[in-house]
């Protein structure tokens, strides 16, 4: 099982998504991961400091982002505006800091100059606060409905740059984990995060 997220850009005529980071040092178990996780269907919207937009363009963003899988971020470069091929939503990933570094990084590789690209949003589970295993909306769906409910040997595997994730069973669980994170792309940072 894998999960690959995805950037989109917000662009004049259409609004597109984006997505993906941190886990535990140590694995930990189904128990111990199911008390630091949160819902996956509940949200909040975080708006920054945005100057320069108008209350339409921050009503469209906010619009947008509430229907955003969490972590998600939205950059775009302050001298193109927000509809403009900058404009980066990277969502559905393990971490605040990763959904904005992917934000951050979509957007001022497509900025043609100008000032550096600037937050405008992040979404993130309603009532957050940091803890020591946090997973995109996705894997945390799956870990409820698919690890969680499985029996044996086991083992959930995720990637803090990309937001990928994977479940491993049986006596090779957390190779397979991994393996299933990595999937066909060039992701090298999988790890497992819970393991049973």
């Amino acid at each position: 099982m894998h999960f690959r997220p995805a950037l989109a850009l917000l662009a004049t005529s259409a609004l597109c998504a984006s997505v993906a980071l941190p886990a535990a040092a140590d694995p930990l178990d189904a128990a111990s991961a199911r008390s630091q996780l949160y819902p996956a269907d509940r949200v909040e919207v975080l708006r920054y400091d945005v100057t320069g937009l108008s209350e339409q363009e921050v009503t469209v963003l906010t619009t947008v982002a509430q229907t955003q899988k969490y972590y998600a971020a939205i950059a775009f470069a302050p001298d193109a505006g927000i509809m403009a091929e900058p404009t980066v939503l990277a969502a559905n990933y393990h971490s605040p800091d990763a959904a904005r570094e992917a934000a951050f990084s979509g957007c001022n590789a497509r900025r043609d100059g100008g000032r550096p690209c600037q937050l405008a949003m992040e979404v993130r589970p309603e009532g957050w606060e940091a803890r020591d295993l946090m997973l995109s909306a996705d894997a945390t769906t799956a870990f409820d409905d698919d690890y969680r409910r499985a029996r044996g040997s086991r083992a959930f595997a995720v990637s803090l740059a990309s937001g990928q994730w994977g479940i491993g069973r049986g006596n090779s669980a957390p190779a397979e984990a991994v393996a299933a994170c990595q999937a066909d792309t060039e992701v090298s940072d999988c790890a497992v995060v819970i393991a049973d």
